[in-house]
C-alpha cells in the first residue's frame, strides 16, 4: 500500500462533507464519502500523485471522517487519531471561514466529479 499523506485541499472537502451531514442518513453520509473518493483519485490522477487502489478507498475516508468527528465534537465522539493538519484545517473553518470556502470552491471546480 501506497501512504499519502491527506492535504489542505482534500481535508478541506472531507470536512465539508462532514459540515453537511447533519439529519443525514449513515448511507447518505457514505455515498457522499464514496463520490469524495472518486473526486480524489481523479485529483490525484491530474496532479501526478502516485497511489494504488486502496487510495482513499471508502473504508479509508470513513476512519478519516470518523476522525473529523472527533476534532469537531472534542473528542466526545469520533477516532481519535486525528491528524494536527486535519485539527488546522478544521479550525480554519471558524477562524478563517472565507478562506476555507475559497480552496473548498477551487477544489470543486477542479475535481467534483458531474
Amino acid at each position: 500500500m501506497i501512504k499519502v499523506a491527506w492535504d489542505v485541499e482534500e481535508l478541506v472537502a472531507l470536512i465539508d462533507v462532514y459540515r453537511k451531514s447533519d439529519g443525514k442518513t449513515t448511507d447518505q453520509v457514505e455515498k457522499e464519502l464514496m463520490d469524495l473518493s472518486k473526486s480524489l483519485t481523479l485529483r490525484a490522477q491530474k496532479l501526478g500523485i502516485t497511489h494504488d487502489e486502496k487510495f482513499r478507498n471508502l473504508n479509508g475516508m470513513k476512519m478519516m471522517f470518523q476522525n473529523v468527528v472527533y476534532t469537531a465534537t472534542n473528542g466526545h465522539q469520533g477516532l481519535s487519531s486525528a491528524s494536527l493538519s486535519l485539527q488546522k484545517v478544521y479550525k480554519m473553518l471558524h477562524t478563517n471561514p472565507d478562506v476555507f470556502e475559497l480552496i473548498l470552491e477551487e477544489f470543486t471546480r477542479r475535481y467534483h466529479l458531474k
